[in-house]
């Protein structure tokens, strides 16, 4: 069978990998997520209790942002009509997200895809310390390289590292440093930590696509799959 597949796989090209890699798979099933109309995630994957994320700052996202709805805080990159949008919460001492983050990166880089990177430190201190840098250099133009820095060095994130990562960047240290605490970034880590909440996310690396909810490492073929998933279905219910 493998070996079949593999001929078949040669003679229509590699784009043919994530159709064929659904039909070959066994069936996906997937189960609503209970305040969610719309969005589902994989049968049996784990569901939070409704405590889980507790201990996470922010807990009044929800008052913060009126006239907002899920879809507008979840997908929040500019996309094409049929592209398929994720989100991505990653934390900095995750070591599945240090091998996640690359890959989604090169995704976002091809058609149909729309990425929105959130931020979600569980893992202490250091995690919400990289959080905040990223989301404060962020706001001068320079999250994807931090986000690429920081999952990519074994450093535990220091105002020293800090700043040495931001003139390595080419942005303002003393502007960074400042705005580590400034509101709008307080703000977005609130928003993100009730979307976890609401996803029942207790770790990361998580991901939203399209309307599917997974959680956990994945592998290229089950990330290509749900993608693929998601392609085909209409009426997502974030458009």
């Amino acid at each position: 069978m493998a070996g079949a597949a593999s001929v078949v796989l040669t003679a229509l090209g590699v784009a043919a990998w994530p159709r064929l890699s659904a039909m070959l798979d066994p069936q996906v099933a997937f189960d609503p997520i209970p305040g969610l109309p719309g969005f589902r995630r994989e049968r049996g994957a784990p569901a939070a209790p409704a405590n889980a994320l507790a201990g996470l700052e922010g807990q009044g996202a929800p008052g913060a942002t009126p006239g907002l709805s899920v879809c507008d805080l979840l997908f929040t990159e500019m996309r094409s009509a049929g592209d398929v949008p994720l989100a991505y919460f990653s934390d900095y001492r995750c070591t599945f997200c240090r091998r996640l983050s690359p890959r989604l990166a090169a995704l976002a880089q091809t058609a149909g895809i729309s990425l929105t990177w959130h931020e979600l430190p569980l893992l202490g201190p250091d995690s919400t310390l990289g959080a905040r840098a990223a989301l404060a250099a962020r706001r001068q133009g320079a999250y994807d390289a931090f986000h690429s820095r920081m999952m990519d060095s074994s450093f535990v994130p220091n105002p020293a590292y800090l700043r040495r990562l931001a003139r390595d960047t080419g942005i303002d240290p003393d502007r960074l440093i400042a705005d580590l605490d400034h509101p709008g970034v307080t703000r977005q880590l609130s928003i993100t930590a009730d979307l976890a909440r609401r996803f029942g996310f207790v770790g990361t690396p998580a991901l939203v696509i399209g309307r599917t909810a997974t959680l956990g490492a994945l592998s290229d073929s089950r990330l290509e799959r749900l993608i693929e998933i998601e392609r085909q279905e209409p009426t997502p219910p974030c458009v």
